[in-house]
């Protein structure tokens, strides 16, 4: 493959600096300002022959881009310039003919040559020692060795410049279809585009001529350049987004510390570039703080049991709050409302007011005992339940957790918080009865009383447990069958009788009981006797 020598060039030669250098976008912004029409304008070429036809001086351009800087926010000219290069993408694929992807042969052949020039890479070092060389003769007044010096290098810069062309070519279309892959990974699509620019800049690689080859690797290096661009501020707001997602979760409770390390690693890679490997954690840090916020409601929405149970365990010891109900309610809409931290600021300070309360009234050590005997009495009763259900293969790993917090709390002598959780552990074991008692009746531990209504709701539903207790299984009205003990209130008086006490007397006494006469009566009578 062999390239020319001169350079195509896309500008006419007399067209001025100041105007070749600009990007459409200012070309657009001069046009506007000196309201030159360039509405039919669709290259760049086009635009600067129009600017330069109507005599617009460097110092218009200069004054003209000035006043916008003033006049648009920082981020404009940025979105401008995206929305110039998605035109541009629009015009290229209207202008280019034939198949929008190279056929596969052709496409080999491409990849090969690339490779090829991508292993031989120009040096112009040499040129720029035997440049000064033949400079050094011009200094010394040896003119006949600097046009010889001076020759030789031009000649070999000529042979390394069309070296250099194609090595250039190569380089800019292995780069473009690099960052096309990587986007095509990030997001999942690249725009059809993009990718017919690259298929043309690939042909003109091939056969196309200097100029039409310069043109197309300028267009393929600038819109790939700006889609790259465009990525990474896209990405940048959502990470931007992202983290200030998180300082809102923060702000009531919520554990972020994995989101923000795949966030620090995300960092990493943009900086180095890797466009894939940044978006992929990206998402991942997304998802992490999106799975942590929902591990955090779940926890405030159980957190209005405890404080409920802070409440009433508060009351039960005779505390008089100022909290009640209605700030439950107050907190449970914000909850509601997602307003986690507002809910969780209002239950904090109503957990707080009742555990105050709660401390002062068992300050007294009366109302203490009893209250720590309430409460170990009915850890124990927990306990024992949920271990039989346990035994049953049911779920109650939960409530034993919150059983062993309460004991290890009582252990502490920290009675408040061992109250709440065993409030809270009963409440919410409440429904488990049924269930239970369901499986002791399937198990057979429940034995049924036949002919036996329920003096609650009148089913025969009663079933007889190993503790001596009886037990609706349909209203849950259950009673004790155990018989207490009578308690002897005086001793029995029992004197021996005198033999020659007559027989009459005895008979007197049992004519009396017989009669019906109350039994006071005559125990006194025969006290007398005696």
């Amino acid at each position: 493959m062999e390239f020319q020598i001169k350079r195509g060039m896309s500008m006419p030669d007399d067209v001025p600096r100041h105007l070749e250098s600009l990007t459409v976008g200012k070309l657009k912004i001069v046009a506007a300002r000196y309201g030159i029409d360039v509405n039919s304008c669709k290259h760049k070429k086009d635009f600067v022959a129009r600017l330069s036809a109507a005599n617009v001086t460097e110092s218009q351009i200069q004054e003209a881009l000035a006043l916008k800087d003033c006049t648009e926010t920082p981020n404009a000219g940025r979105a401008e310039e995206i929305a110039t290069a998605r035109h541009d993408i629009e015009i290229i694929a209207e202008k280019t003919s034939g198949a929008r992807v190279l056929p596969f042969e052709d496409e080999a052949e491409v990849e090969k040559n690339i490779d090829r020039a991508l292993l031989v890479r120009p040096s112009f070092f040499e040129i720029d020692s035997q440049v000064e060389s033949a400079w050094n003769h011009m200094i010394m007044a040896d003119y006949h060795d600097a046009l010889k010096v001076n020759n030789d290098a031009r000649s070999r810069m000529l042979d390394r410049f069309s070296s250099f062309q194609i090595f250039s070519c190569a380089l800019s279309i292995r780069a473009a279809e690099s960052i096309m892959a990587s986007l095509q990974e990030a997001e999942g699509t690249v725009d059809p585009s993009l990718k017919t620019i690259l298929a043309e800049a690939k042909r003109s690689f091939i056969d196309g001529s200097p100029k039409h080859r310069e043109e197309t690797l300028e267009e393929l290096e600038k819109l790939t350049s700006r889609a790259y661009e465009a990525f990474f501020e896209g990405s940048t707001k959502a990470e931007a987004e992202l983290r200030a997602m998180l300082a809102d979760y923060e702000s009531f409770g919520t554990q972020t510390q994995e989101s923000r390390r795949l966030l620090e690693i995300a960092e990493q890679a943009r900086q180095s570039f890797n466009v894939a490997e940044y978006a992929r954690l990206l998402e991942e840090a997304h998802r992490a703080g999106a799975t942590a916020k929902d591990v955090r409601k779940t926890e405030i929405e159980k957190s209005f049991g405890i404080v409920r149970s802070a409440v009433h365990e508060a009351r039960e010891v005779g505390a008089v709050l100022s909290v009640g109900e209605d700030d439950l309610a107050h907190a449970r809409t914000a909850f509601d409302e997602q307003a986690f931290k507002r809910a969780t600021d209002l239950l904090a300070a109503i957990e707080r007011t009742a555990d105050q309360a709660h401390f002062e009234r068992i300050k007294d050590k009366d109302v203490r005992d009893r209250h720590v005997k309430r409460v170990t009495e009915t850890i124990a009763g927990l306990e024992k339940t949920l271990q039989e259900a346990a035994s049953y293969g049911m779920d109650v790993e939960e409530g034993l957790l919150f059983v062993t917090r309460a004991r290890g709390a009582l252990g502490n002598k920290d009675i408040i918080n061992a109250a709440k959780l065993a409030r809270h552990t009963k409440d919410q074991t409440n429904t488990l009865e049924t269930d239970l008692d369901k499986e002791r009746v399937n198990r057979g531990i429940a034995k049924k009383v036949d002919d036996a209504k329920c003096g609650k709701c009148g089913k025969e539903a009663l079933y007889s447990f190993p503790n001596g207790m009886r037990k609706c299984v349909e209203c849950g009205h259950s009673f004790s069958m155990t018989v207490a003990p009578v308690s002897t209130t005086m001793e029995p008086i029992e004197k021996p009788v005198s033999s020659s006490q007559p027989q009459k007397s005895e008979t007197e006494d049992t004519s009396a009981l017989s009669e019906g006469q109350p039994k006071k009566r005559v125990l006194t009578r025969s006290l007398k006797k005696l």
